[in-house]
Parts: structure tokens; C-alpha cells; sequence
């Protein structure tokens, strides 16, 4: 790779220190290890334009990465070129009830400047902390994705560079192809390069009301009502394991736990405050522990303080084999508790479980795979392990994954996942025919994020 010719083409900074490359060697799963030979942090849209068309030509493996929050090593690159879309963070002015971003900013600054101006993206993930463009390549979900979708489906247009270095303008009815094939395509045809995304208006406070559950199916009951009737803005769930002591299993004693279930429930409001009475009608929940208002701002970052106790316990640092799966409803009660059933809940030290209930009604994403039908569950065991307790939590998820496509559902693509070629080819289904000609027409020399999805390699060691 002459990387000197490429620095003279570029206003970017190359990076070829052993050093800046191995600060970059892993992603939030602190699973895959894999080193670039150079990291790009580009300039302007331009020389990430430049730098994909000169591998293409070469034939040098090009990665994308930004806040690199993915679990499989999605956003690395083995002895490729490694270009970090964080320094394109440029967030243009707001017109009407859009805004345009570059890739490589982060959620948290978008989310500060328009809620200023009292308005919110439709859809957060729950860590603010990582990149419109990583999420854009994903789907990215949140508790009022119920409402609205992904925060994919909040995209107007997109600006892209091709497999082939070509800046591309597209949107659902410009270029419509090469739009829907970009958004949640891991970037496997295209980089985002920037987005025009929808903004709503936004109340400025919040309420949540925190229930708890001691029982997962009157919960996915409740849940179902609450999707029908859209009484709240935002709903979050998750599993929280009691531990109970010691059984046997399989010749030795493990760790057990009765699982139970907080559900926050959370409404936009202004000056007339919301009816208790009213939203809370028809539920069945265990316990109402507490109600609390915020900012709306202050929602958004609910988590921050969890994630910081993460840090602060070192489980920040361990490894992340994520598995987050979307599961028809009708299949979904049985499947989580028999997986919770059989989950050792020390594992969830630094984690969580997460069940997000979600409604959709017409979705124009190819590539968002979720089984049919209106009501879909989506379920994640998120924990953090140390290394030693890696191969066992790998097995362990591995199976509730395998499980959970064998009961119909779709895996969400971020996190840990081992597939074999055909269970790529099953999730996929009806578009994995589309993959193919999607990666041969718009990346024909196959240099975009290679090594996760398993297209056929066309790309020759770089020298």
C-alpha cells in the first residue's frame, strides 16, 4: 500500500503508528482483535471519496468505524484501511422539523442542540454516546420505537460513497435502491457519509411511572394493551434476576434466580399534567413503585449514570458478547422464560436483559430483518464478562440464539453473533438474492467491511 501517495491526496491525517492502529484493534465486545495497516481520520466527505476509490482500484479492504460500539467486530479491520467517520461531525442548521448531520456525530450533540429548539429525533438508542451513521448501518432502536420505528426509518435522504468512491445523493424516491440497501447494510455497499433525518416536536417534561412484574406473560399482556391503545410516549422492560441460591444441574451446583420485570412507563407532557388514573387503567402489574418527572433532555440521558457505574465497576472493560434477538410475540413469552430459566444470572453482573415490546405497520427496510406481523418482542441479554467466563457465556447465548431463530426470530446485528453460512442465508431470506447483486453492483471489488457478512471474497491481499 503506498500510503504516502494516498496522504498527498487527501486533507486527512493517515495513521501508520503502531500505536494509533492498536488503539483501534478491538470494538465494544473487546472480543475480536483484528489491526489495520492504516487509520484514515478524513477531512471533509471528499477524501473519504478518494480513499475508497484508490483501494477499490487497488484492492485494499476499507472499514468503516465510529464509535465502534459493535460486538463481532463489525467496525474493524484486519491489514486494511481502517477510516474513523468521528471526525465527520458537522451538524448542519435545522429547517422546519429536519436537520442534516455528517456521519460521525455523535446522538448526544444532536440531541443538545434540538432539544434546544424544542424538538427531538422520533428515536433514541439508549446510549447516546455513539454515531448517526453507526446506528443508520444497523437499524437503531429505542423505547419509542413502538411509535416510530428505528431511527432508521426517520431518514429523509443520505449522502453515500460507493463501493467504487462515487458520492451518491439517495433517498426513497432518488437513487431508492442504493437508499434502502445503505440503511441497516452494515455498510456492505455503501458509507454513509451524512443524513437528512426527521426531527418531532417534544413536550419539556416527562413523567415515568415505574412498575414491576412478577410475572413475564401478564406482563407481555399489559404490553400488547398499552401498543393498541399508544397511551405513552416512551416503554422500557427488562429482566432483573433475584437470586435464589444454589440447584443442581448437570452434576454440580449453580446460582438460580426468580426473575422479575420493571416496566417504566413514561408520557410527554407540558402544563396540564398527566391522569394517572387514566394511563395506568386495565394493567396488572405486581407493585407501582414510584413516579418521577424530568426534562425531557434529562430522560434521554437516564442511563448515563448506569453506564458510569459500569465504568467505575470495570465491567465497562470487559467483554460484551451481546445477543439481541426480535421474536414473534405470539412465540416470545415461552422463548425468554425458558431461556431465563436456564441462565446463570451471575453472568448479568455489569448487564442486563432487555425486553422491548414493538408495534409496526408497514416498513419499507429490506434490510431490517423482524419476523411478520404486527406485534414483535424484542429480547437482549447484554452482559459484561470476564475473559476467563467468555467461552461459557458464548456457548450459553450461542444456543438462546440458535433457539431463537428456530422459533422464527431475527437477530438484531449489532451484537455477538456466530452464524453459519446458511443461517446468514435464513436470516436474510427472500433478500439474500438482493445482498448479492447489491454487493457486485455498487462494491464490485468487495473492499467494504469484509469478514462479516459472507460474501464471496473478491478483494487480493494487500501488499
Amino acid at each position: 500500500m503506498d500510503f504516502e501517495k494516498l496522504q498527498r491526496l487527501i486533507r486527512g491525517k493517515i495513521y501508520l503508528d503502531q500505536e494509533s492502529r492498536r488503539d483501534v484493534a478491538t470494538d465494544f465486545g473487546r472480543i475480536v482483535t483484528k489491526t489495520p495497516k492504516a487509520l484514515v481520520a478524513p477531512a471533509s466527505v471528499e477524501d473519504v471519496a478518494t480513499v475508497v476509490a484508490t483501494a477499490s482500484r487497488a484492492g485494499w479492504p476499507v472499514s468503516t468505524r465510529g464509535a465502534s460500539h459493535s460486538q463481532s467486530g463489525q467496525s474493524l479491520s484486519h491489514d486494511g484501511i481502517l477510516v474513523d467517520l468521528s471526525s465527520l461531525n458537522g451538524i448542519g442548521a435545522v429547517e422546519g422539523e429536519t436537520v442534516k448531520v455528517q456521519a460521525g456525530v455523535l446522538w448526544r450533540d444532536l440531541v443538545a442542540l434540538t432539544s434546544a429548539r424544542g424538538l427531538l429525533p422520533p428515536v433514541l438508542t439508549n446510549n447516546l454516546n455513539v454515531t448517526v451513521g453507526g446506528t443508520l448501518s444497523m437499524a437503531g432502536i429505542g423505547v419509542s420505537s413502538h411509535r416510530h420505528g428505528t431511527q432508521a426509518h426517520q431518514v429523509l435522504e443520505l449522502e453515500v460513497v460507493t463501493g467504487e468512491g462515487h458520492r451518491v445523493r439517495c433517498s426513497p424516491e432518488e437513487n431508492s435502491e442504493l437508499f434502502f440497501c445503505t440503511l441497516c447494510g452494515l455498510g456492505q455497499f455503501s458509507v454513509i457519509v451524512s443524513a437528512r433525518l426527521r426531527l418531532r416536536r417534544a413536550a419539556p417534561r416527562v413523567r415515568t411511572y415505574y412498575l414491576l412484574y412478577d410475572d413475564l406473560p401478564a406482563l407481555m399482556a399489559d404490553q400488547k394493551h398499552l401498543l393498541s391503545r399508544q397511551r405513552f410516549d416512551y416503554i422500557e422492560s427488562w429482566a432483573s434476576p433475584c437470586v435464589q441460591g444454589l440447584r443442581r444441574m448437570g452434576g454440580v451446583r449453580v446460582p438460580f434466580a426468580e426473575w422479575f420485570f420493571p416496566m417504566h412507563l413514561t408520557v410527554e407532557f407540558e402544563d396540564e399534567e398527566p391522569g394517572e388514573e387514566e394511563l395506568l387503567e386495565g394493567l396488572h402489574f405486581y407493585r407501582r413503585l414510584q413516579v418521577e418527572d424530568s426534562t425531557v433532555l434529562e430522560f434521554a440521558h437516564r442511563l448515563e449514570p448506569v453506564f458510569e457505574l459500569w465504568r467505575q465497576s470495570g465491567a465497562w472493560g470487559m467483554c460484551h458478547p451481546w445477543m439481541e434477538t426480535i421474536l414473534p410475540w405470539d412465540q416470545a413469552p415461552a422463548y425468554i422464560g425458558g431461556v431465563l430459566a436456564n441462565f446463570p444470572p451471575q453472568l448479568l453482573a455489569g448487564g442486563h436483559a432487555l425486553i422491548w415490546p414493538c408495534r409496526f405497520r408497514g416498513d419499507p427496510l429490506p434490510l431490517f430483518r423482524h419476523p411478520p406481523g404486527e406485534f414483535i418482542v424484542g429480547f437482549g441479554i447484554l452482559p459484561a464478562v470476564p475473559r476467563q467466563m467468555l467461552p461459557l457465556a458464548r456457548q450459553l447465548l450461542n444456543t438462546a440464539s440458535d433457539l431463537s431463530m428456530r422459533v422464527g426470530g431475527k437477530r438484531y446485528l449489532s451484537g455477538w453473533v456466530e452464524f453459519t453460512p446458511e443461517q446468514w442465508k435464513s436470516h436474510f431470506g427472500e433478500s439474500w438474492d438482493d445482498l448479492q447483486r447489491w454487493k457486485q453492483f455498487y462494491d464490485p471489488a468487495g473492499i467494504l467491511n469484509p469478514g462479516f457478512i459472507p460474501f464471496p471474497d473478491r478483494t487480493e491481499n494487500p501488499d
